[in-house]
C-alpha cells in the first residue's frame, strides 16, 4: 500500500470511528515532531510529549505527515556527506490508559525517501527574499542523492530511485508523577525495535532504549493564555558504527515549547527541539548538535479532535533538514 493511501485510511477512520469519546482532546501539547533527517531518524528520537496521561480506558489515536527536504554537503580530508531529497514520514500513534495516571503508547512510521518536488518552490523563496541556496541551482532539481564517502571511497549511497517501506516500530510507557493546579510532571520510558531496513534508511537495524522527563504548565499564572512544555531525555544506542562511522552510546534530547491560546480553540506555539550528536565526525551533519526551531498552531475541530500545523527550520545549519511541513490530526475515544 502506498504511504498516501495509508494516510488517507488513517484520517478516514479517526474521523469516522463511532466510538464514544471518553477525554477532551488538549490543545496544549508539545508538536510531535522531531529531527527527521535520514542519517539522524533511524536511531528513533523519539518525539517530545506531554506531561499529562490519558484516563484509563481512553484512547488516542494520532497521524503524523512529516514532508522534509534536504539539501546539503560538506566534505574534509576523510569524510563527505551529501543529502540531496525529499523525505515523507507518515506515523501512526496509539496512545491508552492502562490505569491511573498510567499510559501505553504505540508508534508506527512509514517512510518514503524520493527526489520530491519542494526543490524549485524552495530557489524561488530563496531569491524572493534574497538568501543564499546553497548551491541548489546548480545541481539538478528533484533529485534523491543520500551518500557518505569515507576515505574517499563510498560507504552508502541511496538514490536516485525513490524508496517507500516501513520504520522502525517504538513502544513507550508514560507515567504521570504529580500534578498541582495547572502543573504536570511525569516521564516515559521506550524501546525502539529494528523493523525497517538500513539499506533504504527505514530503520538502524539496531535496538535503542530512551528514557524522558517531562514538564507541563497548560496555564501559566500571570500570564493565564499562555502554556509551556519542557521535554529532557536520554537516547541508548546499541549501533556501534553506522555509514562506517562510530555511533555515540548516549545522545541526550530535549524540546521546549510556549504556546499563546489566542482563543479557545486556537494554540499558536513556538518550539526548539535539540540534542546532541549521534556519530563521531568533523561533519556537521554528522557529528554537530542539532537544534530546529518549530512554529506553528494546533486548531481544536471538536471536543475530541485537534489538527496540528507546524514548519520546521535547523537553526544549526545542516544538522536538520532545510524545512519540514508538518499536518498532525489527533482523536481521542
Amino acid at each position: 500500500m502506498k504511504s498516501k493511501d495509508i494516510l488517507k485510511t488513517a484520517i478516514l477512520v479517526l474521523l469516522i470511528c463511532s466510538t464514544s469519546a471518553k477525554a477532551e482532546i488538549s490543545i496544549a501539547s508539545p508538536f510531535a515532531v522531531s529531527n527527521f533527517s535520514p542519517l539522524v531518524k533511524i536511531h528513533g528520537l523519539p518525539a517530545p510529549r506531554s506531561a499529562n496521561t490519558l484516563p484509563e480506558g481512553t484512547l488516542r489515536g494520532t497521524i503524523h505527515a512529516s514532508l522534509s527536504n534536504n539539501f546539503n554537503k560538506s566534505t574534509n580530508e576523510k569524510q563527505s556527506v551529501i543529502l540531496d531529497g525529499e523525505s515523507l514520514n507518515t506515523e501512526l500513534t496509539i496512545d491508552y490508559g492502562i490505569g491511573k495516571d498510567v499510559e501505553l503508547s504505540l508508534v508506527i512510521p512509514y517512510l518514503r525517501h524520493s527526489g520530491g518536488n519542494l526543490d524549485g518552490f524552495i530557489e524561488n523563496w530563496h531569491s524572493f527574499f534574497g538568501l543564499p541556496n546553497g548551491g541548489r541551482s546548480l545541481v539538478k532539481k528533484n533529485r534523491l542523492l543520500f551518500q557518505v564517502q569515507n576515505n574517499g571511497k563510498e560507504s552508502f549511497t541511496l538514490g536516485p530511485a525513490r524508496t517507500v517501506a516501513l520504520g522502525d516500530i517504538s513502544f513507550i510507557f508514560s507515567k504521570k508523577l504529580s500534578s498541582r493546579k495547572s502543573q504536570r510532571l511525569g516521564i516515559s520510558a521506550g524501546v525502539k525495535f529494528p523493523s525497517g531496513k538500513f539499506s533504504n534508511l527505514s530503520g538502524s537495524e539496531f535496538t535503542s532504549f530512551f528514557s524522558m522527563v517531562h514538564y507541563s504548565n497548560q496555564t501559566i499564572s500571570r500570564f493565564p493564555r499562555l502554556n509551556f512544555n519542557q521535554t529532557l531525555g536520554v537516547l541508548k544506542n546499541n549501533a556501534d558504527k553506522l555509514f562506517e562511522t562510530k555511533v555515540k552510546g548516549l545522545v541526550y534530547f530535549g524540546s521546549s515549547q510556549i504556546g499563546w491560546r489566542v482563543k479557545e480553540r486556537l494554540n499558536l506555539k513556538a518550539q526548539i527541539d535539540y540534542h546532541t550528536p549521534f556519530y563521531s565526525s568533523d561533519l556537521r551533519q554528522l557529528g554537530n548538535t542539532s537544534v530546529q526551531l518549530v512554529l506553528g498552531s494546533t486548531v481544536k475541530m471538536g471536543e475530541t479532535v485537534a489538527l496540528d500545523l507546524s514548519l520546521s527550520e535547523d537553526i544549526a545549519t545542516d544538522t536538520a533538514p532545510d524545512v519540514t511541513f508538518t499536518l498532525g490530526l489527533r482523536r481521542t475515544f
